[in-house]
C-alpha cells in the first residue's frame, strides 16, 4: 500500500479540526490523488493529500461522531466529489480524544469504514475497495516549563507526532496514524465487510 504525503494544506486542516473540536471528536473527508515521491532517494508512488475538510454538521461526543444531519454529509460529499478540481476523495479522517485515545482504529471506526466502503462501492464494479483513514489522538496538555508557541512536530516509524503549543503554559500534544482499509462484499446484496487493514507510513514533506 501506498506511503501516505500529507501537504500543508492538508495537515493544517487535520490539526485545527481536532483542536477546535476538543474534547469532542472531529472527523471529515481527505481529498487528494497519486503521485510520485522521492522515497528514501528512490521514486515510489505515494497518495498525496491535498486537504482535509471537516464535516460540520456531525453529532460530537467525547468518545464517538456520527453523521448528525444524513442529507447534509451526502451534500458534502457530492460538493467535494464533483467539484472537478483533480482530487478525489480518498477517505476519511478522525480524532480520538482524552488520555485513552490512541492513533489506532477500533472496532467502531472499523463499522464506520465498512458503511463508507459500501458507499463508494456503488460505482466502482471491482471486487475489493479501499478507504484511507487517518486517525489523530489529541491529549491537551498544561506544562510548568513555559513552551514556544507554535507547532513542532516528531516523526515515528509510521505515525507523526505533533505539539501545538497555544501560549506558552497550554497546548496539545497530537499523534496521527494513517490506515489502508479493504473492503468486499459479504456476500448479500450492497452489504460489504472490512477485509483487511494496513498501516500506511505517513510522510511530511516540508519537514524532510
Amino acid at each position: 500500500m501506498d506511503p501516505i504525503v500529507i501537504e500543508r494544506s492538508a495537515f493544517l486542516g487535520l490539526v485545527t479540526s481536532a483542536v477546535e473540536a476538543y474534547n469532542r471528536e472531529t472527523n471529515g473527508f481527505l481529498v487528494g490523488n497519486r503521485g510520485t515521491r522521492l522515497v528514501r532517494q528512490r521514486p515510489r508512488g505515494v497518495t498525496v493529500l491535498r486537504a482535509a475538510y471537516p464535516l460540520q454538521t456531525e453529532d460530537r461526543k467525547p468518545n464517538w461522531v456520527s453523521h448528525g444531519n444524513e442529507k447534509a454529509f451526502e451534500r458534502a460529499r457530492g460538493a467535494i466529489e464533483h467539484a472537478d478540481v483533480g482530487y478525489a476523495v480518498l477517505g476519511g479522517f478522525h480524532s480520538h480524544t482524552g488520555d485513552d485515545g490512541a492513533a489506532s482504529l477500533s472496532r467502531t471506526d472499523l463499522d464506520y469504514v465498512a458503511d463508507e466502503l459500501r458507499r463508494i462501492s456503488r460505482d466502482r464494479p471491482e471486487r475489493r475497495v479501499r478507504w484511507l483513514e487517518v486517525v489523530m489522538a489529541l491529549k491537551r496538555r498544561t506544562w510548568s516549563q513555559p513552551h514556544e508557541t507554535g507547532c513542532s512536530t516528531r516523526r515515528y516509524r509510521r505515525k507523526i507526532g505533533c505539539t501545538v503549543a497555544l501560549d506558552a503554559n497550554h497546548g496539545y500534544d497530537m499523534t496521527i496514524g494513517g490506515y489502508w482499509v479493504e473492503g468486499e462484499p459479504d456476500g448479500e446484496p450492497g452489504a460489504w465487510e472490512v477485509a483487511a487493514t494496513h498501516e500506511a507510513p505517513l510522510m511530511l514533506p516540508w519537514t524532510e
